[in-house]
């Protein structure tokens, strides 16, 4: 099953060649083409018993910082307005206001689903737009970092 698309003015899905990675947040769907933060990282101490025991005892402790994912050179991947997706104009929805799930699709040379991860999103940390140039076709999203609580690995199912 073949992932990526944008959807144009006629309403035609048309493959974009340079998107890997589909993330979707609640209702939004981005396309990105480099993603980096994939991967865990856990707090612990040691303690040494003392008398016969004498390996270290590994306890865990709260997380100081909080996950990053970081997005880069994004697409829009269908209707939806960028605006209201990083700022506050449509309460709930907008990824700075509340907490989202969210969904990291990884594709193949052929668009094809290879992995996909969950996460559960605190918030943007930050983002930025590209440069805006109408000469140039280029991403609209430069860079989009998000906290989270940490990343589930979902099995692909088989249809994919």
């Amino acid at each position: 099953m073949k992932v990526p698309f944008f959807v144009s003015r006629s309403g035609h899905y048309t493959p974009i060649s340079g998107v890997r990675f589909i993330v979707l947040f609640n209702m939004s769907t981005l396309g990105f083409q480099r993603v980096s933060g994939i991967g865990t990282q856990r707090s612990v101490d040691f303690i040494s018993e003392g008398g016969r025991n004498d390996y270290p005892i590994m306890i865990p402790k709260p997380q100081a910082e909080p996950f990053r994912l970081t997005f880069e050179r994004g697409y829009q991947m269908r209707e939806l307005s960028i605006t209201g997706l990083l700022s506050q104009y449509m309460g709930a929805q907008a990824i700075e206001a509340n907490p989202a799930l969210g969904l990291i699709l990884v594709l193949d040379e052929r668009q094809e689903i290879k992995a996909i991860y969950s996460f559960i999103s605190q918030g943007v940390l930050e983002w930025q737009v590209s440069e805006l140039n109408a000469s140039r076709a280029t991403p609209l999203i430069e860079t989009f970092t998000v906290a989270h609580r940490g990343l589930k690995n979902i099995p692909v199912p088989n249809f994919f």
